[in-house]
């Protein structure tokens, strides 16, 4: 896939949206992962050179290891007189209106901005105002992209943003395919070349947890139930069950290597849903973020979650009865 095909040109209404602007607010979804809050802070920093006044708004948590550190640089709360003054809005990495949460609903009558990468969801920029590339691996490489056209310069702290989003996404370069890893790894080459050290990196990302996160982790592994042959494996996380971190991204990574294995679920009980996460093997046949779409979620055609109403055991049941025909 060609450079053009991957990235095609940025809509002339979105461009002159930015350009208009003095003020804009950066939204990304609630419950954050690193693609979104680096997408967040990468776009700050480019709007920021081109003589912006940026806030930067998420409803958290920050629970994620690799987006802790910066919490503090981003309000969960919009001020009255910032929404006065009419700034754009630019939402990244959410593919249905409603993912920001309820910070959002102040914003609704503004101008708005969306830059995304999901294939699922529903579109709801307005017409030329939105730029959805489900092709493009991670939000932060489509930042990446409007960085280039609006020739703004890369530095260290943009380039290890634009990384940490990227790997984060990709699980350090695991689910780049063939098709579009030639131009993303182009792309790459330049944080690296800006002096991006993906070992350095990625140990910063990972290192310090604590030893109970693992004795925890290991708990939800011991659950997992195994269906249809192994097709399908599944744990949960009660709501009165403590772990420090998101051991879901460790757990999908282990599953996910089980032999014989299509689909992955984790769900985690909250106060009145469960947030269900959905990963599925390549070679599956299984569009989960179709799936996930379906149960009033999103995402992508391997990696995708959702949040429904229910009890746990409800939700659980429910969800896996769902799923098991797809599995062939």
């Amino acid at each position: 896939m060609t450079a053009e095909q991957l990235y095609p040109p940025f809509p002339p209404a979105l461009l002159e949206a930015i350009d208009r602007a003095r003020e804009v607010i950066v939204v990304g979804h609630a419950n954050p992962d690193g693609d979104c809050i680096f997408s967040e802070l990468a776009m700050k920093e480019i709007l920021t050179s081109l003589g912006k006044r940026v806030t930067l708004a998420n409803e958290g948590p920050f629970d994620r290891d690799e987006i802790k550190a910066y919490e503090g640089e981003f309000t969960a709360t919009i001020p009255d007189d910032l929404i006065a003054r009419r700034p754009l809005v630019v939402i990244v990495d959410c593919s249905t209106p409603d993912r920001p949460g309820e910070l959002m609903r102040p914003l609704m009558d503004l101008e708005t901005i969306v830059l995304d990468h999901h294939s699922s969801g529903s579109p709801f920029a307005k017409d030329g105002l939105g730029y959805i590339q489900p092709a493009s691996v991670s939000t932060t490489m489509i930042v990446d992209a409007l960085r280039r056209h609006l020739n703004v310069p890369l530095t260290g702290l943009l380039a290890r943003c634009l990384y940490k989003g990227f790997a984060t996404d990709t699980g350090f370069f695991h689910f780049i395919n063939a098709e579009v890893g030639g131009e993303t790894l182009r792309r790459v080459a330049d944080f690296v070349d800006e002096g991006v050290s993906p070992y350095e990196l990625y140990d910063e990302m990972h290192d310090g947890r604590p030893l109970s996160y693992f004795k925890a982790l290991a708990a939800l592994m011991d659950r997992v139930v195994s269906l249809k042959d192994g097709a399908l494996l599944y744990t949960w996380q009660g709501i009165d069950e403590e772990v420090e971190g998101k051991p879901a991204d460790d757990i999908y990574a282990q599953l996910l290597q089980v032999a014989g294995v299509k689909a992955v679920l984790f769900f985690k009980e909250k106060e009145g849903h469960v947030d269900v996460g959905m990963r599925s093997k390549r070679d599956s046949g299984l569009d989960i973020g179709a799936f996930a779409a379906a149960h009033g979620g999103g995402g992508h055609r391997y990696a995708a979650g959702a949040r429904i109403d229910g009890s746990l055991d409800d939700v659980m049941r429910r969800t896996v009865e769902d799923l098991i025909p797809l599995l062939g």
